[in-house]
């Protein structure tokens, strides 16, 4: 599977202590495309619309190691040292298993806001 990134860091929300906390973790390998998008704010559609700045994130299977990401963890594009989240750390919003068919296209797709 193609990639256009060195990886990525994770910050898995846990509770240690009755408080929030994170784990971090990478993953090496990645492809990253940027995805503007708007939604309806407001009730039964008569609001407003708002726009959204999304990642896709495609996580070869080759790249996972024991962690995979699931929602409400924090992710940001690139290997970085802190242990947690930067504030420009954008939020997991789904997961998506691509683990079937051809092995050399095996993957997960992540989108983060």
């Amino acid at each position: 599977m193609f990639t256009n990134r060195k990886g990525c860091t994770t910050y898995e929300k846990i509770t240690l202590n009755r408080s929030p906390t994170f784990v971090r973790h990478e993953i090496k390998n990645i492809y990253v495309e940027g995805v503007k998008s708007q939604k309806m704010s407001g009730s039964q559609g008569n609001g407003y619309m708002i726009s959204q700045n999304q990642l896709l994130i495609c996580i070869p299977e080759t790249s996972l190691t024991d962690y995979l990401p699931k929602i409400s963890d924090k992710i940001v594009v690139g290997i970085i040292s802190d242990e947690s989240p930067p504030d420009e750390a954008m939020t997991v919003m789904t997961v998506k298993d691509f683990r079937h068919g051809s092995p050399s296209v095996h993957h997960l797709e992540v989108t983060a806001e």
